[in-house]
């Protein structure tokens, strides 16, 4: 299993938008092969956000972000967007109980 998470820092003023551009990112995701699970974690205080999705494998991750829909999905991204992002992924790995 595969997990990427994308640290997003958004000035307040901008985070009701934000919030209105990932409101169906699970929806939009669920047939997209390999991919299991969309959390949006907002903020209890702060301006950091996270986006977090599970996948089958880092290639299924892979296909996601060189595809069209990929592509489709980031078309009118703001170039000018106040919101700094720190994208990370990660390997799940599964350990025996002792």
């Amino acid at each position: 299993m595969y997990v990427s998470m994308n640290r997003l820092v958004v000035p307040a003023d901008y985070q009701s938008h934000l919030e209105r551009a990932f409101a169906q990112g699970g929806e939009r995701m669920k047939d997209v092969p390999g991919f299991k699970e969309f959390l949006f974690l907002a903020p209890a205080e702060g301006d950091e956000y996270i986006v977090f999705t599970k996948w089958e494998s880092e290639q299924d991750f892979r296909n996601w972000t060189e595809s069209e829909a990929f592509k489709r999905a980031h078309t009118g991204t703001n170039p000018n967007s106040p919101v700094k992002s720190d994208l990370r992924n990660y390997e799940v790995k599964a350990f025996a109980n002792a």
